[in-house]
């Protein structure tokens, strides 16, 4: 599965892939070529996610606009990381597995 995907079959990979929030790895090993290959790929068709969506899916949880500035006091001054700021403030509905 090493070979690489060209053309039509690569652009539907890339739009699904970003569509469907799939880890940029994953799709990029579904294509055959490099991370930073599949970002430029992904920047000519237009499907890059935000700096604020790569947050929000690296964090697995979306911060809403009324408790942003409460979890950002949490982040700061509470020094808290990330999923406790969420769990205190509810973000969370279910218990993640951590990992280790």
């Amino acid at each position: 599965m090493n070979e690489k995907v060209k053309g039509e079959a690569r652009r539907k990979i890339i739009l699904d892939g970003y569509v469907n929030n799939e880890p940029l790895k994953d799709i990029a090993a579904k294509l055959g070529c490099s991370l930073a290959s599949l970002k430029v790929s992904a920047s000519k068709l237009g499907c890059t996610r935000s700096p604020k969506e790569a947050a929000e899916f690296r964090r697995g949880f979306r911060i809403p606009e009324n408790k942003r500035q409460d979890y950002y006091q949490l982040m700061t001054a509470g020094q808290y990381r990330s999923r406790e700021c969420a769990q205190i403030l509810g973000l969370l509905t279910t218990q993640s597995p951590s990992m280790e």
